[in-house]
């Protein structure tokens, strides 16, 4: 480290001394060691000191115990706080060994004895308090933004289970309107949307709630049994079929299909690959869905002919509120947490994700599962 500023002018130092010749003998040894790199701003008071820190800009403060306005270690703290990331060094004529702990428990970055400073000494000590100070800065910033972030996904967590019930009730009653109540076509229509669009919003909380899982480090609880994929993809792209009856469809399923699975959790991630490639696609193309035996597992693959993800979004395409195009080339729909949800899936599970992309080939989202199976089932 330099003995600059970052912005290249000489670095800025507040000396608090009231012995004016204590102070002379210090400036002299700062321009012997480094001529015109230090420009010291000299002040004899406490109070001066707290002044010039709330109008200037100091890189560094050098600090005796014993003012006229302030004694001992109680003079720390009130130069912090006008100036909490200013790194602050001790200078004094008490040799204390005890009280040298002290004033760094207090926030000094440093305690020095006058009639043992030299030039060199205090530039040495001067770099290494601003460079710790810069440091200590860095983490506390570091660990104000994580406690934020939990903050914050601990909040979506709270807001998502308190926006069930009443979202439930939505639900309900939409639901029984349509089942029983005596609507003219507009009414029905009416009611029909609204129940659509709680399912939606159903969804978003769900995906809400499985980001907040994993970001708090709960990950996903995996209840397993013997599953086959088969049955599940069936169900997943039958379910999609009735959504959009006017798509195309082509599953191809070979190999046995079986292992210990969450089945649940297994159709949310195949539901949210094969959704965003009907999202993603022109309405005129075919979804492509395939399940194949690999090596002690399963691979499926799920492909769709819409415009490319851009190669520079691919890296982070399985990063939470992240979405596969620009949104110009398809309506928004979720919170772009789905495909997040379905690489946590697929780890949770022991498995990979991958996905390719390019005009030529179109886009092919694929996972590897691996089969888990007990010594019973390897007959199946």
């Amino acid at each position: 480290m330099s003995d600059r500023s970052m912005d290249g002018r000489p670095m800025r130092l507040l000396l608090v001394e009231d012995n004016a010749g204590d102070a002379r003998l210090l400036q002299e040894e700062l321009r012997e060691i480094a001529t015109a790199r230090f420009d010291v701003l000299h002040v004899e008071r406490l109070a001066d000191a707290v002044h010039v820190l709330g109008s200037a800009s100091v890189d560094a403060v050098l600090l005796d115990l014993s003012l006229p306005d302030g004694q001992g270690l109680a003079n720390i703290p009130r130069l912090l706080s006008a100036a909490p990331s200013v790194p602050l060094v001790v200078l004094t004529g008490t040799d204390d060994e005890q009280l040298a702990v002290q004033a760094v428990h207090e926030g000094a970055q440093d305690y020095l004895v006058k009639g043992q400073v030299t030039g060199a000494l205090l530039v040495r000590a001067l770099r290494y308090a601003i460079e710790r100070k810069r440091v200590e800065e860095g983490l506390k910033r570091e660990e104000a933004a994580r406690q934020t972030a939990v903050f914050r996904e601990q909040f979506l967590g709270v807001l998502g289970h308190d926006l069930r019930n009443p979202l439930q009730a939505i639900s309900g009653n939409a639901a029984l309107l349509l089942r029983y109540g005596v609507l003219a076509e507009p009414q029905r229509k009416a009611v029909n949307r609204i129940s659509i669009s709680a399912d939606r919003m159903a969804r978003m909380i769900n995906d809400l709630l499985d980001f907040t899982r994993t970001r708090l480090g709960g990950g996903y609880p995996l209840t397993r049994a013997r599953v086959n994929l088969h049955d599940v993809l069936r169900q997943v792209v039958e379910e999609l079929e009735v959504a959009h009856p006017m798509r195309r469809f082509e599953l191809t399923l070979s190999g046995k299909g079986w292992g210990e699975w969450d089945a649940d959790r297994i159709a949310q991630a195949a539901s949210n690959l094969v959704g965003n490639a009907v999202q993603y696609s022109p309405e005129d193309t075919a979804v492509s869905v395939s399940v194949r035996d690999e090596e002690g597992g399963v691979r499926m693959e799920v492909h769709n002919w819409g415009l490319p993800i851009p190669q520079e979004r691919l890296p982070h395409i399985f990063d939470p509120f992240v979405r596969a195009q620009d949104m110009r080339s398809a309506q928004r729909n979720g919170l772009g947490l789905g495909l997040y949800i379905t690489h946590e899936i697929v780890r949770a599970h022991g498995g990979l994700l991958r996905v390719t992309s390019t005009p030529e080939a179109g886009t092919r989202f694929w996972l590897c599962l691996p089969r888990f199976e007990t010594p019973d089932m390897s007959s199946r």
